[in-house]
């Protein structure tokens, strides 16, 4: 949970699915909150692919 790498609202609560799931009920996910949060590196992992010749992650 130091990372926050895993950090999902549940319910209004944040919770860290290394600590406290990995099993939520989806119906409280906050699911776009947590695909805005993917998205968060994109263009950076994007930079990294284009360099080592790898396809866009």
């Amino acid at each position: 949970g130091m990372c926050g790498g895993c950090r999902v609202t549940v319910g209004g609560e944040i919770r860290y699915a290394c600590v406290d799931g990995p099993d939520f009920d989806g119906h409280l996910v906050d699911f776009d909150e947590a695909m805005r949060r993917q998205q968060m590196y994109k263009e950076e992992e994007d930079h990294i692919c284009k360099i080592m010749g790898m396809e866009d992650a």
